[in-house]
């Protein structure tokens, strides 16, 4: 019987500690403690959710030259890997959980040293990429395999077969109740940590009349979860999986502006499975125009919450 779950994220970006919020939430409420570690971006969000957290080093790839780059690498990268690893395998001894649940390599590789059942939790398959990216992942994943119980998929398409080894679950969304009631707005944007362009979006929407509310401007109060605020509007603007997962799961059509490879290959793939209110848009002529056509219409995504589904596979039922 499972009594105790850890579960570390990974610590560059706030998504990935915002994926793990649910599927922590969903295990607590089925009489099951829950620890969490993790970090970086994601480390306010996880503790305004009312979980504990230790301090462990945060590791970044950084460098828009190969110089750069080699030096971040030798000074900064190597030297935290190597200090997390120690950090993170010194808490799971002390934590000793029944399962872990990460998508940390360096958790991985601790559960796997100190005997601990693990699931890795991710939104990528093999199959959204060709051989420069999707080589890589199933290397990743084949060792993944080795040593854990298996890859947990959340995603926009959960029925579709999964590769060898996963199992596919719906979307992940911090749902929860606002401080307060929201007001109904037009647009929410969320930039996330690698969007751009979005200020000439937001001037350019208010220009034509909308209601505009940005993630992380001035105005904003950082939130304990997102749904809420995604369901107030008519529209979300956002790059991330785990915006877009708070975005569906709420039933507001989502423009995917993406920027990085992973984001660009989830949004193609959307595009092709043309699923009802969800688009992608590649330039700010398209974000606006995609944006201005949900604003006007009745079209919405239809997703459940993929936390239940996805606490069912690593408790076995």
């Amino acid at each position: 019987m499972t009594e105790k779950v850890a579960i570390v994220y990974w610590c560059d970006g706030a998504g990935h500690a915002a994926r793990a919020i649910p599927v922590a939430k969903e295990f607590e409420a089925r009489g099951i403690d829950v620890s969490m570690a993790g970090g970086g971006q994601g480390k306010k969000f996880v503790e305004m959710n009312g979980f504990d957290h230790p301090d462990l080093t945060t590791v970044a790839v950084k460098g828009d030259t190969p110089l750069s780059f080699l030096k971040h690498t030798l000074f900064d990268l190597v030297p935290s890997a190597v200090r997390r690893q120690r950090e993170v395998h010194r808490w799971l001894k002390e934590e000793d959980p029944d399962i872990l649940v990460t998508d940390d390599v360096f958790a991985g590789l601790a559960a796997a040293k100190l005997g601990i059942e693990f699931y890795r939790i991710d939104h990528l398959t093999t199959d959204l990429f060709g051989p420069v990216w999707g080589t890589p992942l199933k290397i990743y994943n084949e060792v993944s395999l080795q040593f854990g119980e298996g890859i947990i998929v959340t995603s926009l398409w959960p029925d579709e077969p999964a590769p060898e080894g996963s199992t596919r679950v719906g979307p992940l969304a911090q749902e929860g109740d606002a401080d307060g009631d929201i007001e109904d707005y037009d647009v929410l944007i969320n930039p996330g940590t690698h969007g751009e362009n979005f200020d000439e979006i937001r001037e350019r929407l208010e220009a034509d009349g909308y209601d505009v509310r940005t993630v992380g401007d001035d105005d904003w109060e950082t939130k304990p979860t997102m749904t809420p605020y995604t369901e107030a509007a008519d529209v979300v603007i956002c790059t991330g999986f785990s915006s877009i997962a708070d975005t569906v799961v709420a039933g507001t059509p989502c423009v995917i502006y993406p920027f990085l490879p992973f984001q660009k290959a989830l949004a193609d793939e959307a595009e092709r499975k043309d699923i009802e209110g969800v688009s992608k848009a590649t330039s700010v002529d398209e974000v606006v125009e995609r944006a201005t056509y949900y604003c006007e219409s009745d079209e919405r995504p239809d997703y459940e919450n993929g936390a239940p589904e996805f606490v069912d596979v690593v408790l076995g039922e």
